[in-house]
């Protein structure tokens, strides 16, 4: 039955790995980080394999953090793309998470099957999928997006997953096996249903954070939004007070050219007439779309662009009945132009421009575009990456307000302009 014990062990060490990918970010490309993971790590692992047979479980396990941990902590950190206390909280997590199947297993075996080693195979052989399944489809999404949101106050979570990672080797192997001291048990028992505690409200706490700066950046939308509203209601109304003076004095004008048509002076009367047209004039107010939510937020942005002396290419043709929540396609097409505009900050002469266009037949669809310069990341799913710390939440509102509507979005970067595509 030795057998099952050495396959267990191999078994934990890949899903180690397996797990740790699941959660880490790599600076390269996924093949080269497949390709120096595998040449780097399936030796390690070998070599610790032959180390565990050589010097047994309890040996072996005071001299692990050298002989595995420490060099694979070296070698991702290489990979790594966050080389912080993301990075380190991450190996700890995944490691300590592993480390306490590897030592529940092993405790159980003793009690249930002390002449075998089936109850530690099946445990380690169903749980390692079990859990790479929640890692996969639960945590990895909302994770990842944490280490690209949150960038502070990880070296704290870090420590504390360090820390457990020293205590649960400690407690397990200094000085014999835990096995051959059951009076540590209690102590032991205590700290495995406390770090799962831990992590999971480290992980809540993280969201909580994203959230936080997400409502932010909302609040800072709606803001501008509002001080859209307030400016074209304040167009609106100056609009109007000039439109009813001008109607109050119609009617003098209207005798006075009455009376010069009765004496024949037809050119006073035309230049009379052009001198009408532009008291009416004043009173237009430019409008964008019929759609008033759109129409504050265009008008706002539009002048705020105007204002940075940014070069402006429009083109509107919404639809009577729009496909989409007006409110959110307003917040969506606002988070586009704050990040072109704020693009078109760091240009100068011709590069700074912005085109913003709109039709809709035979479908409502929407092209956004802007100078810039630099490189543009884009992450798995094709959003742009922004490292700006408390920034990058619009982008994300943008494709999930599409993936909510139905429709379709596409970030395009070609080294001079950048485009967004809509598609209802």
């Amino acid at each position: 039955m030795e057998i099952l014990k050495d396959i267990s062990i191999i078994w934990s060490l890949v899903h180690t790995l397996v797990m740790f990918l699941f959660l880490f970010q790599s600076r390269y490309t996924r093949k080269k980080t497949l390709t120096v993971t595998i040449a780097t790590m399936a030796p390690l692992i070998l070599i610790n394999f032959v180390l565990f047979l050589l010097l047994g479980i309890d040996k072996y396990g005071t001299l692990m953090l050298l002989t595995l941990s420490l060099p694979s902590c070296i070698i991702f950190w290489f990979l790594a793309k966050h080389r912080d206390g993301r990075f380190f909280f991450t190996f700890c997590m995944v490691d300590t998470t592993v480390l306490e199947i590897v030592y529940i297993s092993t405790i159980l075996n003793h009690y249930l099957t002390p002449d075998s080693y089936l109850v530690l195979f099946f445990i380690r052989l169903i749980s390692y999928p079990l859990i790479e399944l929640f890692a996969y489809k639960k945590l990895r999404p909302m994770f990842l997006e944490v280490q690209k949101q949150v960038k502070k106050g990880w070296g704290v979570f870090a420590l504390i997953g360090a820390l457990f990672y020293l205590a649960i080797t400690l407690l397990t192997t200094h000085p014999t096996s835990v096995v051959e001291r059951p009076s540590q048990l209690p102590a032991l028992i205590i700290l495995f249903v406390l770090m799962p505690v831990i992590y999971i409200h480290i992980i809540m706490t993280l969201r909580r954070q994203q959230n936080l700066h997400e409502m932010t950046e909302m609040e800072n939308i709606l803001k501008m939004q509002m001080s859209g509203f307030t400016t074209r209601m304040d167009e609106l109304a100056a609009a109007d007070e000039r439109f009813r003076v001008e109607r109050h004095n119609f009617r003098h004008k209207l005798k006075t050219i009455a009376g010069l048509i009765k004496q024949e002076q037809y050119d006073e009367c035309l230049n009379l007439l052009e001198e009408f047209e532009e008291p009416l004039d004043k009173t237009k107010v430019k409008r964008y779309c019929q759609h008033t939510v759109l129409d504050a937020m265009l008008s706002s942005y539009i002048a705020r662009a105007e204002s940075k002396g940014i070069r402006l290419d429009t083109g509107f043709a919404f639809p009577d009945n729009m496909p989409v929540n007006e409110s959110e396609l307003a917040i969506a097409i606002a988070n586009a132009l704050e990040n072109a505009i704020d693009a078109c900050e760091r240009l100068e002469g011709e590069k700074r421009y912005i085109e913003i266009k709109a039709i809709s037949y035979p479908r409502f669809m929407m092209r956004i575009a802007n100078g810039y310069e630099g490189n543009v990341e884009f992450d798995e799913a094709g959003i742009p990456v922004n490292h700006h710390h408390d920034h990058g939440f619009g982008t994300r509102y943008i494709a999930a307000f599409c993936d909510k509507n139905g429709g379709y979005y596409q970030f395009e970067a070609d080294g001079e302009r950048f485009t967004l595509m809509l598609n209802f």
